[in-house]
C-alpha cells in the first residue's frame, strides 16, 4: 500500500461502528473527513505548531468583545476559534463545515487558534 492509497478499515474496525452511539459515529465519520481532506485530527495536534484542522462549528458566541469566538468540533476534540478586531462574519454559523489553518495555542486548558485562515466547505 503507498502513502497516496487509502486505508481500508478492517472487518473489526466497520463492525465496532455498529456498537457505538450515534454521536460516536457522527465524531468517527467528522475524523474521517478531516483526515480525508488532508487534515490533522485535533488529538494529534501540538501546542505552538501551525495545524490545519477539519471539523464543524458548534457554536459562536456574539459578545460585547471586540472579537468573534468559534467552536470548532473535528470528531477528536474542539478547538476554539478567535478573530480579533472582528465581532462578525457573515459565514460563520454553526453547522458550517470549514477548512482551518493556524498556530494552535492553549489557555486555560482550552485549544485556541487566533485568526485563523479558513475556507468553507460545502
Amino acid at each position: 500500500m503507498t502513502e497516496q492509497e487509502p486505508r481500508r478499515k478492517s472487518l473489526g474496525q466497520r463492525l465496532r461502528r455498529f456498537l457505538l452511539s450515534p454521536e460516536q459515529q457522527e465524531a468517527e465519520a467528522r475524523a474521517d473527513q478531516a483526515r480525508a481532506a488532508g487534515a490533522v485530527p485535533l488529538n494529534e495536534c501540538r501546542v505552538r505548531q501551525k495545524v490545519t484542522v477539519r471539523g464543524t462549528v458548534t457554536s459562536v458566541t456574539d459578545s460585547s468583545t471586540p472579537w468573534l469566538e468559534a467552536v470548532l468540533d473535528d470528531g477528536t476534540g474542539t478547538v476554539n476559534l478567535i478573530w480579533m478586531g472582528r465581532r462578525r462574519i457573515e459565514c460563520m454559523t454553526p453547522g458550517r463545515d470549514l477548512l482551518v489553518t493556524g498556530r494552535l495555542s492553549e489557555e486555560e486548558g482550552r485549544q485556541i487558534i487566533f485568526n485563523p485562515e479558513f475556507e468553507i466547505l460545502y
